[in-house]
């Protein structure tokens, strides 16, 4: 005696490939999203008075809502020539600075 298997149409075997591909990807999310709420709570029960950050998208104010610094404003004293460099030419200056052996000139 043979048994004879029948074939699924096309259509359902697409239809149910994609119920299990979206039900898989709603699990996924609903994980994530589920953590991050729980730490989220956890992390506002333990710490209630920490400050939100801050997002400007101009650029102009630090991830507390403050002016940023200008960075021309900070110096630095180099430790091999005791000079007073600005923070955006430390770098450079450095570089310069130790492959001469801190002779100025």
């Amino acid at each position: 005696m043979t048994v004879q298997h029948k074939t699924m149409p096309q259509v359902t075997i697409l239809t149910m490939a994609e119920d299990i591909y979206y039900n898989l990807v709603t699990s996924i999310v609903q994980d994530i999203v589920s953590r991050a709420t729980s730490q989220n709570q956890f992390l506002n029960a333990r710490y209630p008075n920490n400050p939100t950050l801050n997002y400007d998208p101009n650029g102009k104010l630090d991830i507390y809502g403050r002016q940023k610094q200008q960075e021309s404003s900070i110096y630095f004293r180099c430790n091999n020539c005791d000079r007073d460099i600005s923070a955006n030419r430390f770098a450079a200056h450095l570089e310069r600075c130790m492959s001469r052996g801190g002779r100025r000139g």
